[in-house]
């Protein structure tokens, strides 16, 4: 049976996950032994059900996540109406472990 993770940081897609887990192993960050998975979405339109399937009325696990500075408006929307923010801005967002990508 597998583990569920403590954490999951919820990426854009494939590109976005390896970046993550390369940083975290730059950093010194074991992300298995800590029981964080980076989950790729296949693109941002699939945020709602992700947080679905792993936020509050899912498993309940921490979230976090990264998305393109494009995707900004779409991801604190759908964070809003998932009930995790109340403010659909980048502020915000940080405020609950997600960031946006900027050049």
């Amino acid at each position: 049976m597998p583990t569920v993770p403590n954490a999951v940081i919820l990426v854009e897609g494939l590109s976005d996950c390896y970046a993550v887990e390369a940083a975290a192993k730059r950093s010194g960050r074991d992300l298995e032994r800590g029981r964080i998975a980076v989950v790729p979405m296949g693109g941002a339109t699939n945020l709602s059900r992700f947080v679905a399937r792993f936020g509050p009325s899912g498993s309940n696990v921490r979230l976090a996540g990264l998305c393109d500075l494009a995707e900004a408006d779409f991801f604190g929307r759908a964070l809003a109406r998932a009930g995790l923010t109340k403010q659909v801005d980048r502020n915000a967002m940080a405020a609950i472990g997600f960031f946006v990508c900027d050049r």
